[in-house]
């Protein structure tokens, strides 16, 4: 059987206890005193469910007591209904004002009576689930708060993005104090160039209620590049309004680390085995490091994004890989080679394709292809496909610019060095022919550069 409710009636007269006794009796439990003082110190001992209070009282009247029972931690909650026969406007307002949730005027009407405390006993029991449920979310969000914190770096900022709170993984990998942080903008960790890449795009998405995610290199506070996967979330008020940015971050600056070596490692392997096919040929590591730089110079000046530009430079050394498997006698062969010599050296664009397009790396994929394409003709009389014009390959056409360039003006066994204006002549010549017209343009553009880029890598040691 369900437990009655607890209600406690204050007031100074016997009559009206009685009658309220008389008309609640078979449905609460009732507690009564004729003073304030009384009805303070048996909530002292008993638990209550809502106070049915006079006003009119000698010694404390129901407005003091009222505002004891709302300052007590064990009494605030309780809901307390007036009783009284002051009809007055001030009377009532005051009656709110010190916490009252109800009013009810002598006589009693025995239906309003009934209907009022039900009322607010009900909403007083749904108050305490809805506190008991807050109490328990509060206790889960505060353990799923310790766990992100224990596990992730974890910031918070206001729209400007100044920093208003940091957890101590922040502090940690960032190398500053909370105080230090805390008031200042984001952008105190910031690393120019990676934000410059990134930022423009971040804020667009933080700023339209979407959630960014990607990595970001920052600088701590001693200079030092560190790199974390971020999760950047708005939070967003009742009336849609976004009030701050929440951002979850996990180092990966140990992963990043290892990821660069191996790549750096790709790329050293690159340039080794595209030295190694020079070589054979009695020609310099030098040449592919010039090659490699003249390409990397015509794409930046194309307008390519940086990712594109590092694998053009890092790719375009494999060019001449094929070599290895052409025959010595062919190869370095001091005089002009017949025509079937040719057809075999001819060959090894095609050799190199076949040694390098099985790999899925990025990196080998396009030196690949520049193995295969970098004695294409924009004209179409190139080999070994004969593509013409834009069916060859951006990094084909670049490399084959690049790479003639740079065996003009350097000794073969089969020829000496071009002077400079003979060179510039030849291309002149081939603009539109044997080379992609707009990269003869870029050439003579950025000349001084790419004459500098030779100087600095020159043979003569």
């Amino acid at each position: 059987m369900e437990k009655l409710k607890t209600i406690l009636i204050i007031d100074d007269l016997d009559v009206n206890i009685n009658t309220l006794m008389e008309l609640l009796d078979d449905k609460y439990d009732l507690l009564a005193s004729l003073d304030g003082q009384g009805g303070l110190e048996i909530l002292e001992e008993e638990s209550v469910d809502l106070i049915l209070l006079d006003i009119v009282m000698p010694d404390m009247d129901g407005f003091e007591v009222c505002s004891l029972l709302k300052s007590n931690s064990r009494t605030k909650d309780i809901p307390v209904i007036f009783i009284t026969a002051n009809s007055d406007e001030v009377s009532i307002e005051k009656a709110y004002e010190v916490g009252g949730v109800d009013y009810i005027t002598k006589p009693f009407k025995m239906r309003e009576v009934l209907s009022r405390i039900n009322t607010h006993i009900s909403l007083s029991e749904q108050q305490t689930v809805l506190k008991q449920d807050l109490q328990k979310n509060l206790l889960l969000l505060n353990q799923y708060k310790e766990v992100v914190d224990k596990s992730t770096i974890v910031s918070k900022m206001d729209r400007n993005g100044v920093l208003i709170y940091v957890n101590d993984a922040f502090c940690e990998i960032s190398k500053y104090s909370a105080d230090e942080l805390l008031g200042k903008n984001h952008s105190i960790i910031r690393e120019p160039k990676n934000y410059k890449e990134t930022f423009p795009e971040l804020w667009r998405a933080i700023n339209n209620r979407e959630v960014w995610q990607g990595e970001l290199r920052n600088l701590d506070k001693y200079g030092n590049f560190y790199y974390v996967q971020t999760t950047i979330m708005p939070i967003i008020d009742f009336q849609g309004n976004i009030v701050e940015y929440i951002s979850i971050s996990h180092n990966i600056t140990d992963i990043y680390n290892l990821q660069q070596e191996i790549i750096d490692t790709q790329k050293e392997v690159v340039f080794t085995m595209g030295a190694i096919g020079e070589t054979r040929s009695r020609e310099t590591g030098q040449h592919v490091k010039r090659v490699a730089e003249y390409s990397r110079l015509f794409a930046k000046y194309l307008g390519l994004d940086r990712e594109r530009i590092d694998l053009i430079g890092d790719a375009s050394p494999m060019h001449d890989i094929g070599k290895v498997a052409i025959d010595d006698n062919i190869l370095k062969k001091p005089a002009k080679l017949t025509d079937d010599e040719f057809a075999v050296m001819r060959e090894h664009a095609e050799i190199g394709y076949k040694m390098l397009a099985h790999s899925n790396r990025p990196l080998l994929k396009v030196a690949s292809i520049i193995a295969l394409e970098h004695h294409e003709r924009w004209d179409g009389k190139g080999y070994p496909r004969r593509l013409k014009g834009e069916e060859i390959s951006l990094e084909g056409r670049i490399t084959a610019l690049a790479d003639v360039f740079d065996a003009l003006g350097s000794d073969r066994v089969y020829k000496q060095a071009w002077e400079d204006e003979r060179i510039y002549q030849y291309f002149r010549e081939q603009r539109g022919q044997q080379f992609d017209p707009h990269l003869v343009d870029l050439f003579f553009e950025h000349l001084d550069e790419i004459l500098e880029i030779r100087k600095k890598f020159s043979d003569v040691l």
